[in-house]
């Protein structure tokens, strides 16, 4: 497993973040047969949702919804949800949605998780930003790869990026696909 730290300063939009771009394009090339449930606006994954209707996302659905409905298998996954309950509720907030109490426990990243393990092929990998290093988990067949430790100064949380790669398939299926059915 690889550890690093760097020092950006934070911005809205992760991928902008200096360090965390140049692991994101390790990872991820061209985007091809990756999928983004909270895409924002500069995901470089070829499928990608974000709640937002501003966004330039292709689907503007709830993210569980979206990998719910998502028939494809995929070489990876882009994960940077709302890293805390009162970030779930800003984010509903900011569309007119208000945010349940399931959307603000627990539960809702573990449902989101395992769709992810569900729909990522064994030896694709997930890329997870957060404030821990929980990722999808053993749990659900993942191994950590890397982490990058990226702190902001002041007062700031680090971004905490966790890369693991699927070792295993609890779901029977090792296909590459690209298509999401709505």
């Amino acid at each position: 497993m690889i550890i690093n730290r760097a020092w950006a300063m934070p911005n809205k939009w992760t991928f902008k973040i200096k360090p965390i771009a140049e692991l994101v394009a390790r990872y991820v090339g061209d985007g091809k047969d990756w999928i983004d449930p909270f895409a924002g606006k500069n995901s470089p994954a070829e499928f990608t949702n974000d709640l937002h209707p501003g966004s330039k996302s292709t689907y503007h659905l709830d993210a569980l919804d979206f990998l719910k409905t998502s028939t494809g298998k995929y070489k990876g996954c882009l994960f940077d949800p709302p890293y805390s309950p009162r970030q779930v509720s800003e984010c509903y907030q900011s569309v007119g949605i208000k945010a349940s109490m399931q959307d603000t426990q627990a539960k809702f990243w573990g449902d989101l998780k395992r769709e992810i393990a569900r729909i990522v092929i064994p030896d694709g990998n997930c890329i997870t930003f957060g404030w821990n290093t929980n990722g999808i988990g053993k749990k659900h067949g993942f191994e950590i790869i890397e982490i990058l430790l990226v702190a902001h100064g002041g007062w700031h949380n680090d971004t905490i990026v966790t890369v693991e790669r699927k070792i295993q398939s609890s779901f029977g299926c090792n296909e590459v696909g690209s298509d999401i059915e709505l």
